[in-house]
Parts: structure tokens; C-alpha cells; sequence
């Protein structure tokens, strides 16, 4: 009889030394640009509240120190992607579906001051953004909560994360080809959790009290990248919240 064989995966092996790199190459967006865009939201939230679609849930969006920057929108499931939706108002639940591209307009105004464009002529390309691709930290989806159920002592299973989606904080910029583990890899996963938290505490919608003891012992020995405060970053943020708010007017005026 022949045996099967199966081959062992040795990935836990290398999660350190896979931490010790992407430590030095991953870019996340400055604290001081996080708390002043937490702090427009305050402002900015009864002007939507306005504008929105009457069933689209502010509390998804506007949360303690919630520095989501494009509220209303969110991933789509599926079975949600028929007809034109991209980009359009869900009227079943008043957000606006995107396909991953709204993320990008916080690192498009930081490097270039303008929306995001892709293609070969788009500014996307013509910043060098091109070499990178983007990660989120936290999941923005309810259920693909499953590690974070592990890791922190409460989670809000009764409200949807979407302001995560476009979160200031949640995504980081990581050359092209390395972003897969921050996604898949436990381990890996719960370092991001921890440097998040260490950078701009906990403004996470529906997670409290993060476990450490889930941090792996050697969590000290990584060198994290410093988040870098771009040239005249004011001014370009305040651009950016100015396109956002004539952009969501628009948008559900239509």
C-alpha cells in the first residue's frame, strides 16, 4: 500500500523574521493627522447626518474618535456586486459601495495634494503610490471579525465596522508584494493590533480591551518604521476633507 505524505507548514518559523521586516518598510499615516481629522469629524458629522441617505446608520460611521474619513462608504459583499454599484448608494442600507479605491485618497493628497486617479496617466502612477498597495489592520466587515474575537476581552457583534473601511489609522501603505501577511498570518496580525494601539490607542469601533498576553514575547525586539509628517499635511487634509464633503453631497443628492 502506498502511504499518503503531506508536507508541514513551517510558516510559524519565520513570523519573526517576517515581522522584522515588515516593521521597516510599512507606512502608517502620522498620529498628529489622525487626531486632526478625528477632531473635523466631530464638526463634520451633523452636516452628513444632513445629507445621507435616511437609512444609512451614523453610528457605523461616527464613533469614539472615529477618524473615518469617507462615512457612508463601505466594501460590498458578492452578491451585492450586480448592475452599476460601484461607487453608487445601497438603498437598502443608504452606504455607498467602492471597490478599495476610496482608501487611497488620504496617501493621494498627502504625496500630491489631489483625489486619487488610476492608470498609467493617473496621479496614482506619477507619485510612485504605484509601488505600494494598501492593508487594512482591523477588519471592516462584522463577519470576518474572527481574530479580533480572539484577542480582545469585548466586541460589538451588533454593529457593523464600515468606518473602519476608510479609516485613517486602519490602513496601511506597504511596498507591493509584502501586504499578504498582515492579512492572512496571526501572529503577524496581532503585532499590527498592538502598533496600532501604540500609536493612536484604541479608536477601533466594537473592539475593547485588547489581550496581550496574545503578543509574542520577542514583540520589543521590532523596529517600526516612523509614521512621517509630510510637507504642508494641513493644508492637503483640509483639501482632502473639502473634496469628501462636496463628493458625499453630490453623491446622495443623485
Amino acid at each position: 500500500m502506498i502511504e499518503p505524505f503531506s508536507y508541514s507548514d513551517l510558516s510559524w518559523t519565520a513570523e519573526k523574521e517576517l515581522l522584522l521586516i515588515l516593521s521597516r518598510i510599512t507606512h502608517h499615516i502620522h498620529p498628529n493627522i489622525v487626531s486632526y481629522i478625528t477632531k473635523e469629524n466631530v464638526r463634520y458629522q451633523s452636516n452628513f447626518q444632513k445629507i445621507c441617505n435616511d437609512k444609512c446608520k451614523l453610528s457605523q460611521f461616527f464613533y469614539r474618535d472615529s477618524d473615518c474619513i469617507f462615512p457612508g462608504f463601505r466594501r460590498p459583499v458578492n452578491k451585492e456586486k450586480t448592475g452599476k454599484w460601484k461607487n453608487n448608494v445601497n438603498h437598502k442600507d443608504g452606504t455607498i459601495l467602492n471597490d478599495n479605491t476610496f482608501p487611497r485618497h488620504i496617501w493621494a493628497y498627502l504625496t500630491m495634494n489631489k483625489a486619487y486617479s488610476g492608470g498609467v496617466s493617473g496621479m496614482w502612477s506619477k507619485s510612485g503610490l504605484s509601488k505600494f498597495e494598501l492593508a487594512h489592520i482591523f477588519s471592516h466587515k462584522q463577519n470576518e471579525r474572527t481574530l479580533e474575537k480572539e484577542v480582545f476581552t469585548e466586541v460589538d457583534e451588533n454593529i457593523e465596522p464600515y468606518g473602519l473601511f476608510t479609516s485613517a489609522s486602519n490602513v496601511v501603505l506597504i511596498p507591493k508584494g509584502f501586504a499578504k501577511p498582515t492579512d492572512q498570518m496571526k501572529t503577524v496580525k496581532i503585532c499590527f493590533y498592538k502598533r496600532h494601539l501604540e500609536l493612536y490607542g484604541n479608536n477601533i469601533i466594537g473592539l475593547k480591551d485588547f489581550n496581550e498576553n496574545h503578543v509574542p514575547d520577542w514583540y520589543d525586539e521590532i523596529k517600526w518604521l516612523n509614521p512621517e509628517l509630510p510637507c504642508d499635511w494641513e493644508a492637503k487634509i483640509d483639501n482632502l476633507l473639502k473634496y469628501r464633503e462636496n463628493y458625499l453631497r453630490k453623491k446622495y443628492e443623485q
